[in-house]
């Protein structure tokens, strides 16, 4: 279904630039890694002071607050530099079992992060709601980053 979009994604000129330059798709991809540190570090330091780990002095909705703009410009940043690394391998993601699984989780941790991890996230302190949901974004997002590389690894 998807297919021709795909097929039609790869034959761009941008996307054939991307892959005929020795540079362009390594600074791209390097950059991508930089958000992605970005993006984990944000979403892990909220998940651990969910757990009862680390700023314990501060209260959950603050430490939420303070990382909601480094959660934003990860995401950006994840974003704006997948973008053309899914232009340059347009087919051999699509036919990658590993990025379908990775593009679901990725929808299920938004959906998690913007509905039920942001209401327990509002709480001055953990609750085991809380924990759970934590532990349940940890997974997630570490599925994203495991498929991620097993792309790159197999695909």
């Amino acid at each position: 279904m998807l297919e021709p979009y795909f097929q039609w994604l790869g034959k761009l000129p941008i996307s054939q630039a991307i892959g005929s330059s020795i540079w362009i798709f390594p600074l791209v991809q390097a950059i991508h890694l930089v958000f992605l540190a970005l993006l984990a570090g944000a979403i892990l330091i909220v998940d651990m002071r969910l757990l009862g780990f680390g700023l314990t002095t501060r209260p959950v909705s603050q430490v939420a607050r303070d990382a909601r703009p480094w959660l934003i410009a990860g995401i950006l940043g994840m974003i704006s530099t997948g973008i053309p690394q899914l232009m340059q391998n347009s087919m051999r993601e699509y036919y990658s079992e590993y990025f379908w699984t990775k593009m679901t989780l990725i929808a299920v941790g938004l959906v998690i992060m913007l509905t039920v991890r942001r209401k327990v996230t509002q709480a001055t302190e953990s609750s085991l709601a809380g924990k759970i949901v934590a532990l349940v974004s940890i997974g997630v997002w570490g599925g994203v980053v495991w498929n991620a590389r097993l792309i790159g690894l197999f695909t």
